[in-house]
């Protein structure tokens, strides 16, 4: 009887320990805990960054907890999160939120086709060429990525750059 209990309780004991493993995975799924320092632009405001966030939004989230930014909000959809409110920052006249990025990889931008002006929505690297041109702007002296991805899903990269603007 004693035996049939040790053995109980050590798999009780193993598989609190396995639950505790996948909820520490869950919470960090790219499995990232560096340190990363980055710079963030939010329209004017300018924040220098060290972080372990794995994607921009938890960094937003953070910017606006310790009221370094005035307002976050966001929406949920099947893409992610996508920014409602940020800052001070206005959306009027056709003018919305973008995020931009320094990430020089084809699965986070945002492709144009200039023989068709419309979003290339492909994010197939065999399709580049297709695809036309990737949407870029230069904003304080750095080249940024319009953002083919969602703030939920952009990864926090040392050294990166990240804007969120109104345009």
């Amino acid at each position: 009887m004693f035996k049939r209990k040790s053995i109980v309780i050590a798999v009780a004991i193993v598989l609190v320990a396995v639950f505790s493993l996948a909820c520490l995975v869950a919470c960090n799924p790219s499995g990232d805990n560096s340190v990363k320092n980055i710079t963030v632009y939010v329209g004017q405001k300018t924040f220098g960054i060290t972080t372990t966030e794995t994607n921009l939004h938890g960094v937003l989230v953070k910017l606006y907890k310790e009221d370094k930014i005035t307002a976050y909000e966001t929406d949920d959809s099947g893409y992610g999160a996508f920014i409602t409110k940020i800052d001070d920052l206005v959306q009027s006249n056709g003018n919305y939120y973008t995020v931009w990025h320094s990430l020089d990889k084809f699965e986070y931008k945002s492709v144009y086709n200039s023989a068709n002006p419309e979003w290339n929505p492909s994010r197939s690297s065999a399709k580049t060429e297709e695809a036309g041109v990737f949407a870029v702007t230069t904003y304080k002296n750095t080249l940024l990525y319009f953002s083919g991805v969602g703030i939920s899903s952009l990864p926090i990269v040392d050294g990166a750059v990240y804007a969120v603007l109104v345009g």
